[in-house]
């Protein structure tokens, strides 16, 4: 299905489980639509991880996007992370993505965009980038390679990260380190 975003051809939605260190502690879903040509993504993070029966870590984290072609219009995001609650706020105005969140108000280049993964298109160069969890401006270099018929994305810098998509664009692969030094992997449900 095509939607607002001529590059993304989106399916109804992508499923992942969340692996650490090869154990499943979690899921991350992203459900799109197409609203009178806008294309809204809805992204949930959620995961627990236990130790001996108790729960050590939980994280969730919900995202909802609106774009119109390759602005982003609208964001809103809220993360819960062990008892902690952040949101993030972003809105397009005239030529500026205004960003509120935990550090303050901050005016970023209209083309900026959420680290959210499954927008290849915002992951290239000339992108301005921002976290969604901490809405602050972000600057990793970018590895931009071919992998078996689709496209790496390798993120130097901060928390760093490595994302794979296919050949129509679409996101199919993640991998990180957690805060405690294991290593995350998404794998498609």
């Amino acid at each position: 299905m095509l939607l607002a975003d001529e590059a993304f051809a989106a399916p109804a939605g992508l499923d992942f489980r969340v692996l650490r260190a090869g154990s499943p502690v979690g899921t991350h879903t992203v459900r799109f639509r197409d609203n009178a040509g806008l294309l809204e993504a809805q992204s949930d993070v959620r995961i627990e991880v236990k130790l001996m029966g108790f729960t050590v870590f939980r994280y969730r984290h919900e995202t909802s996007e609106t774009w119109r072609g390759d602005r982003l219009v609208a964001m809103s995001s809220r993360l819960e992370k062990n008892g902690t609650t952040t949101a993030c706020e972003a809105r397009a105005s005239g030529t500026a993505l205004l960003l509120r969140g935990p550090e303050g108000e901050q005016r970023l280049p209209a083309q900026a965009a959420p680290l959210t993964w499954w927008r290849m298109a915002t992951l290239r160069a000339g992108v301005p980038l921002f976290d969604p969890r901490k809405a602050l401006a972000v600057d990793p270099e970018l590895r931009i390679s071919p992998a078996a018929g689709g496209t790496r994305v390798v993120l130097v810098g901060g928390e760093g990260a490595e994302v794979l998509y296919d050949a129509a664009g679409t996101w199919i692969d993640f991998a990180t380190t957690g805060e405690d030094g294991s290593a995350v992997r998404y794998e498609r449900a």
